[in-house]
């Protein structure tokens, strides 16, 4: 359940769908990645938005899912305006009912 919850969220992600991924978050989530952090869900959508806007296109592709209990890290590349690379690990902690609490982005 909780690897569909990730591989949905990457499909929202690459779409930009900001509504979407709103669905996956904890009011408590936070969001950490290599450029920046927020805590609380209104800071994560305003995080979101801003990464949304600086681009043109996002593609995601999953190498690699794993799961530990309520854990998933996710080794993905991430092509930016169709062209930039990234190798990223994502690591998603869920709470008791499959919500989104914590990401933390890590550039590889």
């Amino acid at each position: 359940m909780l690897i569909n919850i990730v591989k949905n969220y990457f499909v929202a992600f690459q779409n930009k769908d900001l509504s979407k991924l709103q669905e996956f978050f904890s009011p408590t989530i936070s969001l950490k990645d290599w450029d920046m952090s927020a805590e609380g869900f209104s800071q994560v959508v305003l995080a979101y938005q801003h990464i949304f806007n600086s681009v043109n296109s996002i593609n995601v592709n999953v190498l690699n899912i794993y799961l530990d209990g309520l854990v998933v890290v996710a080794e993905i590349e991430i092509i930016i305006n169709g062209n930039a690379l990234i190798d990223v690990a994502d690591i998603f902690k869920f709470d008791n009912d499959f919500k989104i609490l914590a990401i933390k982005a890590y550039k590889c």
